[in-house]
Formats: C-alpha cells, structure tokens, sequence
C-alpha cells in the first residue's frame, strides 16, 4: 500500500504542474501602453512679424528758396536795328503790325490782267490792336511789349508740409533679454511724399518797350480791331429814296474797311520801373526709406507690448524743382514763365520708432505709435536766362532738408 500510494503521488505530480501553469497563464497580467515620451515632438512657433501701415501727419522735408530769374518777353516786335526797317512783321503782347497786303491790277498784255503789290507808301493795311489805352491824345497808337529781371537775393524757407505714408515693416524673433524681454532684427520699408509750395513776391525789374506808330488822323473802330476786316454797309438813295435794283428804302452791301498804319515805327522807348512780381515756388516728389535695425519689445499686461527700435536708415529722393513767375502788365494779357528741373539723390540717416501694440490672436493684431527719422540735406537749381543788365547767368536754386522729420502711425500687424 504505501507503494501504491507513492506511486499515485508520484503520477499526480506532472497534473499538478499543469494546472500551475494553467493559473499562472490566468494571473499574467496585461501588456503595458507603449510609452511614446521619448519620441521628438514639433511645435511651430511663430518668429516673424509682417507689419503694414499707414503714416499719418508725417512732416516732410522743410525747403528753401533763392535765386533770380527773367520773364522774358513771349512776342517779337523785331531787334532795335529794325526799327527803321519797312514792311516787317513785328508781334506786341497787345496788338501786331504785318507787311502791307493791298494790292493793284494792272494790264498784263494781249487784253489779260494780274495784280502786283502796290508801290510802297510807308503805309500798311494789315494791322490789329487790343485795347483802347493804345490810342493816344495825338492820334497815333502805341504798342508794347513787357519784360522783367528778377532781383530778388533772399532765401524763402518753407516748413514741411504734413502728409500720409505707407511703411512696410518685418521683424524676425532673435531671443530674450531677461525673463521677459525680447529683441529681434526689423527691416522696414516707406514710401511718403514730398510736397512744398510757396507763393512770395520779390522785387523785380520791368522793363516796357513801346513802338509808336501813326495813324494818318484815322480813328480805328472800338477793339479789338483788325485790318482788313469784312464789313456789312448800309447803302441808300439820294434823299433816301429806293436804290435801284431793290424793294426797299435801304440796302446793304459787304465792303472790305481798311485803316492804314505807318509800316515802321514812330520811335520806340524802353522804360525800366521797379515793381513787386509774385513767384510760385514748389517742389513735388516722393522719397522712399530702407531702414534696419533692432527692436526690444516689452509686455505691458495681457495683450498689450511696447516696442522700441532704432538705427541707421537710407533715403531715395527723387523730385521736381518749380518756379513759375506771372508778370501783371499794364496793356495786353498777363503772362508767366516756368523753369522746371528734375532731380534725384541718396541720403544715409537714422530713425527712432515707438509702437504699443496689441495681439488680437496668438498670430493677429495691430499696433500705433510714432516715428522720428532724420537724414542730409541736397539742392537743386535751374536755370533760368541771362540777365539783360549784366550778361550774367542766372539760376533759381532750392535746398531740401530731411533733418528733424516726425509724425505718427499705424496699421496691422501679422506673425508667422
């Protein structure tokens, strides 16, 4: 028996094992989540900030004005050694004086016919004048023609004028300076105008040439006036009856009226007066600014932060230099001269910015502050005749001044 139990024991034992086995299989436990913390994980954070904006009552360069110039005159009444000479065309401001144009038939031979200029007479029919002051009290007629010098030799300045911009500015995130501070690289560029006008009256020398000529007691119809002029006339009949060939008391016929003048001068006078012309002084153009420098901005609460920048900046000019000068005159229509010149410059300088702004989104908002820049100075001149008292050349010159340019600004700003 105890064979018998050792035996059974001994069988019982690989059951045993595999019913071990079988609660060990039921008591494992699950397998674990995989850790995925050592994996590299990318997080885009945005590092650069577009900015676009507007300018607004931005100062721009403050300008002055020199110089002399003349107005010379727009008409031709001939050089002083043709005053004696017949028959030429000569043009007033107030009226012209042209060769004779009547002429005569004759008989040219073999029963034919041609017309020929008459013999001179000292005497012209084509002729025309504008005003009645022309006439004078010993019944000739004077013509003119104006001209002035410019004397002025003052400078005119001219503060800028307040205009609008627009700026494009990019700021890349470069670190922090402390615990909350950053700094970045900002490159900007604008675009602002330049305009400056001025109107000032400067004391000039007018001088008035006057040819005389004589009419040969005829008094001219009322002006303006010009001869030969096509005239409708009334005609009638001796004691006005019916004219013959007509129904009525009166007839009209067209008739060709001409007043003969002198064909040369009288005389001729030059006067010089002193007398104030006013002149339009302007400038029109537009200057572009390169600008890069760095930029510390500063948390102020929540969603708000001041950014400050500064450094060096580049300017392009590029404009127009104006100067129109009017001349009032006393017979005939007021006249004017411009002198026009273009020109373009590059000018290094600096600027200071100063913006609050404020995050609407983590990647949107806009922003208000003000600017400071300054740069150079560069000039400009015209020429503008040669003065008829001296033989000198003469020249309208202005200076445009960058320094000490302010305003404020303000726009949209976008990070990416």
């Amino acid at each position: 028996m105890r064979f018998l139990r050792v035996a059974l024991c001994v069988a019982c034992l690989p059951v045993a094992a595999l019913r071990a086995d079988d609660g060990k299989e039921e008591k494992q436990a699950p397998e674990d989540i995989p850790n995925f913390n050592q994996l590299d994980e990318y997080i885009y954070i945005p590092k650069s900030t577009l900015s676009i904006g507007t300018r607004f009552y931005f100062r721009g360069p403050k300008t002055t004005y020199s110089g002399q110039g003349t107005n010379p005159s727009t008409v031709n009444p001939g050089a002083d050694d043709t005053v004696l000479v017949p028959n030429i065309s000569r043009t007033y401001i107030d009226g012209t004086v042209e060769p004779d144009q009547r002429m005569v038939t004759i008989n040219a031979g073999l029963g034919g016919q041609t017309t020929v200029p008459i013999a001179p007479d000292g005497r012209t029919n084509t002729w025309g004048y504008d005003n009645a002051s022309q006439l004078l009290p010993n019944g000739n007629i004077a013509f003119h023609t104006y001209s002035s010098e410019i004397t002025d030799t003052d400078s005119h300045d001219v503060s800028g004028t307040a205009n609008a911009g627009i700026e494009l500015i990019l700021d890349r995130d470069m670190g922090k300076i402390g615990k909350r501070w950053t700094w970045s690289m900002t490159a900007g560029f604008s675009i602002s105008d330049i305009h400056s006008s001025a109107y000032i009256a400067v004391p000039s020398t007018l001088t008035t040439l006057t040819d005389t000529y004589d009419l040969f007691g005829q008094v001219p119809p009322a002006p303006p006036y010009n001869s030969p002029n096509n005239i409708t006339q009334a005609v009638f009949g001796v004691g006005g009856s019916v004219v013959s060939g007509t129904s009525t008391a009166s007839a009209s016929q067209a008739i060709v009226q001409q007043i003969l003048l002198g064909n040369l001068p009288l005389n001729r006078t030059e006067t010089p007066t002193l007398e104030d012309t006013t002149n339009r002084y302007f400038i029109e153009g537009a200057y572009y600014t390169l600008r890069v420098g760095p930029t510390i901005t500063m948390p102020v609460g929540g969603k708000f932060k001041l950014n400050v920048s500064a450094g060096p900046a580049l300017i392009y000019s590029g404009s127009t230099l104006n100067i129109l000068e009017d001349l009032n005159v006393a017979t005939g229509e007021d006249f004017t001269t411009l002198y026009q010149k273009q020109n373009t410059k590059i000018l290094p300088g600096y600027y200071v910015d100063v913006n609050l702004q404020y995050q609407l989104t983590d990647t949107a908002g806009f922003y208000f502050g003000g600017l400071y820049q300054g740069a150079g100075t560069y000039s400009q001149s015209v020429p503008s005749g040669t003065s008829p008292s001296t033989g000198a050349g003469l020249s309208y010159n202005s200076r445009i001044d960058f320094s000490g340019q302010e305003g404020v600004k303000g726009g949209l700003t976008v990070r990416f």
